[in-house]
Parts: structure tokens; C-alpha cells; sequence
């Protein structure tokens, strides 16, 4: 048995090409086997350990997106608590009014029973409410009462407990809706002051206008032309300023204008500041009322040193003396 496992080997052999003896390597069959065991589990070691990192690789990318969504919807929560704590706030201000009302129209136990024993008593005595003869009732005009819940003069006719509960209902639904009303006059008032902000309102030079909006006649040649603008003497390098908070459109040379600035304030509204001798600020600049955006001077076609200023209104030049505070 044991001579047949020993004939049972490869057999490598090396024969070199000089005169040299060869000789020849043996190896057990069994050595064999276990190299390629070993090999095989090798590759399959590998392949685990790559098929692992390809999961592994994959999870991650599932995880980094799992994050991202988890991200997304926490900021969604964030803005959804905020918007909730907004609302909270007003219901906190709604029920403050309702205790307000509540507290004013709570029925004591014996007043209670005063109206009981009134509705079961002669129809000959008047009513009276629970609340000494007065109730409650919507005022539209705060200025004829006294705010929004304004006291009426006792009433005589059939009262009773379920009319008070009808009317301190209606009171209810008035102050439900004084919230959000209040809300929408705080919008409108921002609104307004956004425009206002937004509306051209100081002169954008020191001097006096010398040639006002309307036909005119042309200053350097013959014959007449419509004057869009303004002009305002100064003397030279003397500061232009920003008539209205906004952002500048355009900085630059512009024909027969010279260095010209427009600056959008929003709302349809614009404003020209022509023949400057240098600007201040630059296109895509933000600008507030009475900063300083350039300096006077003569660039352009123009007879001598001044400012020529426009106001614009929806794409069209208007009369810039209406905006000159």
C-alpha cells in the first residue's frame, strides 16, 4: 500500500541547456492536493471578502441615502414645528380672548336660578339677564363701543340662558376671526412699507433743477424734445445718492447719457442717474436710501455740469418732481 502511494507523484524536471546534469523534483500527490485545497480556498476567502465589500459598499450608499431622506424630512419636521408653533401662538391668543369673554359672561350659581325661577314665574315681569341686565354683543366699530365686544343697554324682552349662550357664541366666532384679520392687516402694513421703501422719496442731488420734465427746447441744437428727467446743477464731484433702497441694474457708459446708473427698487420702480462723472458702486450692488452711488460731472452730450435724473414707473418715465421730498 505504501509503494503505490509513493508512485502516486508529480514529477518535475529541469534540464539545463549547458552539459549539466538534469535532476528531477518529486512531489507527493498529496502535496498537491493540499496546494490546490489551499488554492481554492484562497479564492474563495477572496471572493467572500469581495462579495463583503461590495455589500458592504452598497449598504453604505443605501445608508448615506437613508441619511440624506432622513435629513430632508427632519428639515420638513423643523419647518412644519415652526409653522405649528406659529399656529400655537395664535390659538394662544385666541383662547386668551375666549377666557376673556368666558369670564366676563360666567353665570353664578344663584343667578342661575334667579333666570330658572324667572322663565317659571308671572310673563308679566320683564326678564333680566344673568349678567345684571347687560350683555355682550359684536361691535363692528370699536371707536362707537368699548373694542370689539361692546356692552349693550339692559334688555327687557323674553330673555333667557339659551339666548346668553347664543350670543356669548356669536361673540366666540367674532374673536376666532380676530386673529387671522390682525394677521392680514400686519401683511398689508408690511406690504406697504416694503413699497414705501421701494418708492424714490429724497433728492438725489444737492443743487436746483434747471430743466424740469416735459417739452423743452433743445439745449444744443434747434427745434424741441421731450425732457424724461430732470436736471439738477451741482458743482462738479459733488455726491449723487440713491433716492430708495434697491440693487444697481446697470453701471456703465451710454451714449448721448454719459456714465449712466439705473437702480431697481422694485415694484415697477427705477430710477436714471446720467452724466456722472464716476460711480461709487457697481453693477449687481445693493443700495440703501441716501448712500452714495457716484459723483456730478459732464460725461455724455451734455452743456455743463449736472445731474440728469429719472424716475421710471412700470417701464416708463415719469415726472420725478412728484418723488422729490
Amino acid at each position: 500500500m505504501s509503494s503505490n502511494n509513493e508512485k502516486r507523484c508529480f514529477t518535475i524536471m529541469i534540464v539545463p541547456h549547458s552539459e549539466e546534469a538534469t535532476f528531477s523534483l518529486r512531489i507527493p500527490l498529496f502535496v498537491v492536493q493540499i496546494a490546490v485545497g489551499l488554492l481554492v480556498l484562497g479564492v474563495a476567502g477572496f471572493s467572500a471578502l469581495g462579495y463583503a465589500y461590495l455589500k458592504a459598499a452598497a449598504e453604505a450608499r443605501e445608508a448615506q441615502a437613508l441619511r440624506e431622506l432622513n435629513r430632508a424630512q427632519q428639515e420638513e419636521i423643523d419647518s412644519l414645528a415652526i409653522e405649528t408653533e406659529r399656529m400655537m401662538e395664535q390659538l394662544r391668543d385666541v383662547d386668551e380672548l375666549v377666557n376673556f369673554v368666558t369670564e366676563k359672561l360666567e353665570l353664578e350659581e344663584e343667578e342661575v336660578d334667579e333666570v330658572l325661577e324667572d322663565q317659571s314665574g308671572s310673563n308679566s315681569n320683564p326678564k333680566r339677564s344673568a349678567t345684571n341686565g347687560y350683555a355682550y354683543s359684536t361691535n363692528p366699530h370699536p371707536h362707537d363701543g368699548v373694542g370689539p365686544l361692546a356692552y349693550e343697554r339692559p334688555y327687557n324682552q323674553g330673555s333667557s340662558s339659551g339666548g346668553l349662550l347664543e350670543r356669548t357664541a356669536g361673540n366666540i366666532e367674532v374673536l376666532k376671526n380676530i386673529v387671522p384679520e390682525r394677521s392680514d392687516t400686519l401683511d398689508l402694513l408690511g406690504e406697504y412699507a416694503e413699497r414705501a421703501k421701494a418708492k424714490p422719496s429724497i433728492w438725489p442731488a444737492r443743487g436746483r433743477i434747471t430743466s424740469g420734465y416735459g417739452m423743452r427746447s433743445v439745449p444744443y441744437s434747434s427745434g424741441y424734445q421731450f425732457h424724461t428727467g430732470v436736471d439738477i446743477i451741482s458743482s462738479r464731484g459733488s455726491p449723487i445718492w440713491a433716492a430708495a433702497d434697491g440693487k444697481v441694474a446697470f453701471s456703465g457708459y451710454r451714449g448721448s447719457l454719459g456714465n449712466l446708473l439705473i437702480i431697481d427698487h422694485g415694484y415697477n420702480y427705477e430710477t436714471y442717474y446720467a452724466h456722472l462723472a464716476e460711480f461709487a458702486v457697481n453693477k449687481g450692488d445693493d443700495v440703501e436710501k441716501g448712500e452714495t452711488i457716484g459723483y456730478m460731472g459732464a460725461s455724455g452730450r451734455t452743456t455743463g455740469v449736472h445731474l440728469h435724473y429719472e424716475v421710471h414707473y412700470e417701464g416708463s418715465p415719469v415726472n420725478p418732481e412728484r418723488y422729490l421730498d
